[in-house]
């Protein structure tokens, strides 16, 4: 496997050669900033590499309770909970629930996440159509309403790049008894709604209609009184640090301590991580214009490779999505941009993509025009 010499960027570089780098996740261009580096060093100088101990022991720490103020305020909520690993997201949100799942019902294109969550669940597990209310529908219809049912997806398709459609699965939700929406949004956090808080926020903007997130208020969606969706997140992507998140009001975040897992069996997050990623959220709520940036580029970007012919979905997301040819034509173009010093992916047996695979282009904030157009004129070159 390739070797990345050097944090990630809009030039990294890969196996001792500088390359333009347009793959991974980190959309907004915070993993190489001096100013997380330096809470990085700073943080590990003051209290080392790691408490060694689990937060209900002695594992709370300055940057660990730093990381949880500042991303309540990004997200507007009173708390947030934040845990050594975004992928443990979805498991610690089911172990949340007052009463166990009889059902769940996961998007055929879930993240190996929320798939494990399903299974950890002991739930019976069934699929539904990736992005497709329909189907949902017609799945929670056969169910019947025999017992608790809750609707596993992913907020961004980390391959696709396309939105869940939350409005309408909330909407038929609440017709639906006891049944809950619970959304991985480790894509969609800083990168989509007006104050980067991911893919609920989006749904309000469609929808102009409001969201209770992770809320204890509105715990029974079918009482009446609002819509309601689970979501947890990840602070490694866009945000630039490291580590799972899941905002909430207090009553919920307190819930989650005394049901998770990984609050009470797993290590607290190293110092140094939480200290870059206390440090990379007060970038993110200090410049809203990296999210500009990011949308900027990401629809110069699509506007390009439609320009080179090529069937690009106009998704909201810094992730196109290209399918040209097969596997081995796929990846003799990837393998020629390398070549020539530029860097994409091509992604094989993942959530949403077959072993023919497709390549997944990932545009940041910091890439400038002109990387761009080197990218389109290299595939312009190669296709």
């Amino acid at each position: 496997m390739p070797v990345m010499q050097s944090p990630p960027g809009p030039r990294v570089v890969i196996d001792g050669r500088e390359v333009l780098y347009f793959a991974g996740t980190g959309y907004l261009g915070l993993q190489g900033d001096p100013r997380v580096i330096e809470a990085a060093c700073e943080a590990a100088r003051t209290y080392g590499v790691h408490p060694a101990t689990s937060r209900t022991g002695f594992g709370e720490s300055p940057p660990l309770l730093a990381v949880e103020e500042r991303a309540a305020r990004f997200f507007g909520t009173e708390r947030a909970l934040y845990f050594v690993s975004g992928y443990a997201g979805m498991s610690t949100l089911v172990q949340a629930a007052p009463r166990p799942p009889a059902l769940i019902l996961a998007d055929d294109w879930l993240h190996l996440a929320g798939r494990d969550a399903s299974a950890l669940s002991g739930a019976r597990v069934q699929r539904f159509a990736h992005g497709d209310p329909d189907d949902l529908r017609a799945q929670l219809d056969r169910h019947g309403g025999r017992g608790p049912v809750f609707v596993l997806c992913d907020g961004v398709s980390p391959v696709r790049g396309d939105v869940a459609p939350i409005n309408p699965y909330l909407s038929m939700l609440e017709a639906h008894g006891d049944a809950r929406l619970i959304v991985d949004d480790a894509h969609g956090v800083g990168v989509l709604g007006r104050n980067g808080r991911g893919t609920l926020e989006h749904a309000v903007e469609e929808a102009g209609e409001p969201i209770g997130v992770n809320s204890e208020n509105l715990a029974d969606p079918a009482g009446g009184r609002g819509r309601l969706a689970w979501m947890c997140g990840t602070l490694s992507k866009a945000i630039g640090g490291s580590g799972g998140i899941i905002p909430g009001d207090e009553a919920f975040i307190a819930r989650l301590k005394t049901t998770a897992n990984w609050y009470h069996g797993a290590a607290a997050s190293p110092a140094p991580a939480a200290g870059a990623t206390a440090a990379a959220l007060a970038v993110c709520l200090d410049e809203p214009q990296r999210r500009e940036a990011l949308r900027s580029n990401a629809a110069y970007l699509r506007a390009g490779l439609r320009g080179l012919g090529l069937d690009v979905p106009n998704h909201p997301t810094p992730i196109v999505c290209v399918e040209i040819g097969d596997g081995a034509n796929m990846a003799r173009l990837q393998a020629a941009l390398l070549a020539r010093g530029v860097a994409i992916a091509h992604s094989r047996n993942y959530a949403g993509v077959n072993d023919e695979g497709a390549l997944r282009i990932a545009v940041f904030a910091t890439h400038t025009l002109a990387m761009i157009d080197e990218l389109l004129e290299a595939m312009q070159t190669h296709l």
